[in-house]
């Protein structure tokens, strides 16, 4: 069952670690996350809300809401999202990449369906052991590490298709993984398979 992180605890947690900044505007404060729903187009909303539908395959948790207006994201729905894409194996949290939540937003447009996220953030402690373990496939200094990485799947969509889409709608690196999932992040455009 998925469950929604609550605006307030994921404010409270970024707060308590020094990273939320300032209140978003009251508008986006009384928002109302919408349901995941299978085959309702999640894209932008009303003129200039920008809307996304992640679900973290690690938690069952999930966030269907408002995280910008325009080109401003808005500071609680980021630390939401920064909660929800937490590094799976600690627990730790860094805010997420704007551009990134952008990026997924624009995919998702495209896929009309609810972003199942495999893995985000990732601290640098957690990449390190994940690196010597598997040095040849995850790099030791991973844009995951920056809160700047991705790896999903979207359910009956191809690997090959949602790269196609992911480089059409402007993703820096994509990995294509036989595993099943698909890497993107903001960094240089660059494509490779694992």
């Amino acid at each position: 069952m998925m469950r929604p992180i609550s605006r307030r605890t994921a404010f409270a947690a970024l707060a308590g670690a020094g990273t939320a900044m300032v209140a978003a505007a009251p508008a986006l404060a009384q928002a109302r996350p919408a349901p995941v729903t299978m085959g309702v187009r999640p894209g932008p909303g009303p003129i200039g809300f920008r809307r996304v539908t992640l679900v973290s395959a690690h938690s069952g948790e999930t966030f269907s809401d408002i995280f910008a207006i325009g080109n401003r994201p808005s500071v609680i729905a980021m630390a939401r999202l920064s909660r929800l894409l937490r590094d799976n194996h600690s627990g730790a949290m860094k805010p997420m990449d704007p551009a990134l939540i952008e990026l997924m937003a624009r995919i998702q447009t495209r896929v009309l369906q609810p972003i199942l996220v495999t893995s985000a953030y990732r601290a640098p402690d957690t990449n390190l052991k994940l690196h010597i373990a598997e040095p040849f496939g995850i790099p030791e200094n991973s844009f995951h590490t920056r809160g700047k990485a991705i790896d999903f799947v979207v359910n009956g969509v191809p690997t090959t298709t949602l790269a196609r889409i992911a480089r059409e709608v402007g993703a820096g690196g994509i990995g294509v993984y036989a595993s099943g999932f698909v890497h993107v992040d903001t960094g240089p455009v660059r494509d490779w398979t694992g």
